[in-house]
C-alpha cells in the first residue's frame, strides 16, 4: 500500500504540514517474478475481469485488489504513447461501507463499475482532440475516519496525445510562479490565469522520444522537493536548487521567474527522474510528472514548487 501524503491547494489556502512521502513498493506476488511475460499479465487482469462480471465469491486482500483494479483499469482506459501534450490531473474518491482487510469481488465490481464511470465522464468532458489517458493510479485503504468504510482513491492523467519534445521557453516566457499569476515583467497581464508551475507541467508532459503504445501497472507516485536538490549553478535570482524555491521573508516580492530560469528547470527534470526512480522492485519506468505550485501560510512568504513523478511497469499491447 501507498504512504504517500498528497498534497491539495484550495483557492483559499489552509495550514498544512509538508512532508515529501513515498509509497510502499509492494507489488501483488505474480509481478515478482523475472519470468514473467507481458502477455502472462493481460491474462491476469483479463481473467481478474471476468470474475468481477461474473461477481464470483471470494475476496482478495487490499493490496491484491489494489495492484489488479489499477492494472486492469489502465489496460482498459489508458492510452500510454508517452507523448503527451496538455497534460492534466483528476482526482476521485470512493467510501465503501466493508470492513476487514479484504475486498469482496462483488465489491470490488462495485468499485470498478463507479470508477469505469467516472474514467468515462473525465474523458467525455474534455475538448482536447484525441483526448486519452496516460496512466491511472489507485489507492485502496481504510478511511481513517470511520473503520467500517474503506476509501478507494483515484488519481488520473490524461491530454492529448503529441509527438514532440521540451520546447524552450522563448523570450516573452515571464511568468508568476504559481497559482494562476499569469506573465509577469513587462508582460504583466497576458498569460491568462497560466503560471510557471503549470507551463513547466505542460512541457515535462510532452518530452522528446517516440511514442510507446502500451499500458502501466504497480504505478508509484513520489514526491519530489526542492531541499533535496541543491544546486547553486541555479541561474535565480530566487533560489540555489534544482527545483523552485523563493523565501522572500518580508520583502513582499512576488517571484517572477525569467526564461533562463526555466529553461534550467527543463535540464534539470532528467536528472531528478533517474534520481527518484525507486530501484525495487525492479523494472520500473517514468510514466509523468506533475508540478504544483505551493505557497504555505506560515507567514514566511516561501514559495515553492513540488514535483510528482510516477513510475509504473510498462506493458506493451499484446
Amino acid at each position: 500500500m501507498r504512504i504517500i501524503k498528497h498534497l491539495s491547494l484550495a483557492l483559499l489556502l489552509v495550514g498544512l504540514t509538508f512532508a515529501g512521502c513515498k509509497k510502499d513498493n509492494q507489488l501483488n506476488p505474480a509481478t515478482k517474478s523475472d519470468g514473467q511475460s507481458m502477455s502472462k499479465t493481460t491474462k491476469q487482469l483479463l481473467a481478474f475481469r471476468n470474475n468481477l462480471m461474473l461477481k464470483s465469491g471470494g475476496s482478495m486482500p487490499m493490496d491484491s485488489a489494489t495492484w489488479y483494479l489499477e492494472g486492469l483499469l489502465n489496460y482498459e482506459n489508458a492510452n500510454n504513447d508517452h507523448q503527451f501534450d496538455g497534460l492534466e490531473f483528476f482526482h476521485d474518491t470512493l467510501l465503501m461501507s466493508c470492513t476487514g482487510s479484504s475486498l469482496s469481488m462483488a465489491e470490488l465490481n462495485d468499485a470498478y463499475d463507479y470508477l469505469t464511470a467516472k474514467i468515462n465522464s473525465i474523458a467525455q468532458t474534455q475538448s482536447i482532440p484525441d483526448f486519452a489517458f496516460d496512466a491511472i493510479d489507485i489507492s485502496i485503504e481504510k478511511s481513517g475516519l470511520n473503520n467500517s468504510e474503506t476509501k478507494v482513491t483515484m488519481a488520473l492523467g490524461g491530454g492529448s496525445a503529441a509527438i514532440g519534445g521540451y520546447v524552450a521557453f522563448g523570450i516573452t516566457d515571464y511568468w508568476n510562479w504559481g497559482l494562476g499569476g499569469g506573465k509577469c515583467d513587462v508582460y504583466a497581464g497576458q498569460g491568462g490565469n497560466s503560471d510557471a508551475a503549470q507551463q513547466l507541467n505542460y512541457k515535462f508532459n510532452h518530452p522528446m522520444g517516440m511514442p510507446r503504445p502500451g499500458y502501466f501497472t504497480d504505478i508509484i507516485p513520489i514526491d519530489a522537493n526542492y531541499w533535496e536538490y541543491p544546486d547553486p549553478s541555479n541561474p535565480g535570482p530566487y533560489c540555489d536548487n534544482k527545483i523552485f524555491h523563493f523565501n522572500a521573508g518580508n520583502t513582499g516580492i512576488w517571484p517572477c521567474l525569467a526564461p533562463n530560469e526555466l529553461n534550467y528547470y527543463l535540464s534539470t527534470l532528467s536528472y531528478i527522474i533517474i534520481n527518484e526512480k525507486p530501484t525495487e522492485p525492479s523494472g520500473l519506468s517514468y510514466s509523468n510528472v506533475s508540478v504544483t505550485a505551493w505557497f504555505p501560510p506560515d507567514f514566511t512568504n516561501n514559495y515553492f514548487h513540488v514535483y510528482t513523478l510516477r513510475y509504473g511497469i510498462f506493458h506493451q499491447p499484446d
